[in-house]
């Protein structure tokens, strides 16, 4: 079983976030987390704000990517059909958080909760345990920078004056997020 905990930003974990953290974002199906599949993954390990290594995959899933989906991520059925499976894209991933699973390294998402719902569901659906700490950069985003018009993670960026290459794939927006978080660091 796999827990996930969303801390409070309080002064010692945003001192421990300033030296190493994981971003973390997915591309999904739909939005239910029971019924909707992950088809890509993203994270980003940052050591001292810098990006040291990261990782992404697509996902081949036993159903068709809706229409819906393709319109946001522009992930489609031809692109996961030579993916790897969940099984290998988890085990490689288990691998990259590797003390994140132990509650050690903080992850970060945007609109985290939606995130961690999938992430959470998927490893427990295939047999992995652990239990992960992570922080919302939403939440912090609108907690540390005042005045937008809404606190998307596009709007956050530019606002920061971060440019997205690639908005809707895992990880860039992984990226992107984790450089967000870095920026708020700054502030704080």
């Amino acid at each position: 079983m796999i827990n996930t905990y969303n801390i409070s930003s309080d002064n010692s974990v945003l001192e421990k976030l300033k030296t190493r953290y994981i971003a973390f974002d997915t591309e999904t199906t739909g939005l239910s987390s029971y019924s909707d599949r992950i088809i890509e993954v993203g994270a980003v390990l940052f050591e001292d704000g810098k990006i040291k290594k990261d990782y992404c995959s697509l996902i081949k899933v036993d159903r068709s990517v809706p229409a819906s989906a393709t319109s946001v991520n522009h992930i489609t059925d031809a692109m996961l059909s030579q993916a790897p499976s969940e099984k290998e894209v988890y085990n490689n991933l288990m691998n990259f958080f590797g003390d994140a699973m132990e509650r050690k390294t903080i992850i970060c998402a945007h609109n985290a909760t939606f995130d961690m719902k999938f992430i959470s569901e998927t490893f427990k659906r295939l047999g992995y345990s652990g239990e992960i700490s992570y922080v919302d950069t939403l939440s912090l985003s609108r907690r540390y920078i005042r005045g937008l018009y809404n606190y998307k993670q596009n709007t956050v960026a530019e606002h920061l004056g971060l440019r997205n290459k690639c908005a809707h794939r895992a990880v860039s927006d992984a990226e992107i997020c984790g450089k967000i978080l870095w920026n708020i660091l700054g502030r704080v």
